[in-house]
């Protein structure tokens, strides 16, 4: 008696939970601000101690502070987002107020000049830094969950996020340059200049790029409490 044979079917995604290329693209844009700025700001930030000075413990305080605000607004953020009811959906005013907020702090940030005394700096990146931490998880957290409500089927939310990584990780071969071009003599006065000027481009890429998943995304209502059906926005 011969045995069952086990064929695996190749699963098919149906053409209503297909992503569009041009909305992976969207939302891929919006992956790679996400790391864009994680990047940059670990390439920037030895301004404050090469370029002016400041202490490496103090820079490291910067460094580690803000994580300890991410603890408790992140989950805060996230809850807030998932119960946002507005016409635009759920998770698209979140990445917008966060894109655009975001980046023009993370322009400020840098925005220092020689001359101050050492707790000037400190207590000005400090402050501006907890603000843009807790503005950018507005972006970044809606925007995550925003990849995975996209489409309710496996295998092209696993297509989406392997195009989306692809592109994130051009930040990571962009940002470790940014030392090079702002200590570069023929552009900038001294990397103090240079890291302002770098900073502002950061942030203007930050606005523009971010804003777009928020334009162009749908946002699919999959889980909303007592939905009978599913809708894109």
């Amino acid at each position: 008696m011969g045995q069952p044979v086990n064929q695996s079917k190749h699963h098919v995604t149906a053409h209503k939970d297909k992503i569009s290329f041009f909305q992976k693209a969207a939302y891929s844009l919006g992956s790679l601000v996400n790391q864009f700025q994680a990047a940059a700001i670990g390439s920037l930030v030895i301004v404050l101690n090469l370029g002016l000075g400041m202490n490496p413990a103090l820079v490291g305080l910067l460094g580690a502070i803000p994580r300890l605000i991410d603890a408790f607004s992140d989950p805060l953020i996230g809850y807030a987002s998932d119960n946002t009811r507005t016409r635009w959906g759920r998770r698209k005013p979140w990445i917008f107020f966060g894109a655009l907020s975001s980046g023009v702090l993370f322009a400020l940030l840098f925005q220092l000049h020689k001359g101050h005394v050492e707790s000037f700096y400190f207590w000005y990146f400090l402050i501006i830094q907890c603000f843009f931490v807790v503005s950018f998880a507005c972006y970044s957290i809606p925007w995550i969950a925003l990849g995975y409500e996209m489409t309710p089927d496996y295998h092209e939310r696993t297509r989406l996020q392997g195009f989306s990584n692809f592109f994130a990780q051009i930040a990571w071969l962009v940002a470790p340059w940014f030392f090079k071009i702002m200590n570069n003599k023929t552009m900038f006065v001294d990397i103090v200049q240079g890291a302002r000027s770098i900073s502002i481009m950061v942030g203007v890429f930050i606005v523009v790029g971010g804003i777009l998943p928020a334009i162009f995304n749908k946002d699919f209502l999959l889980t909303y409490p007592g939905s009978k059906e599913r809708r894109g926005i």
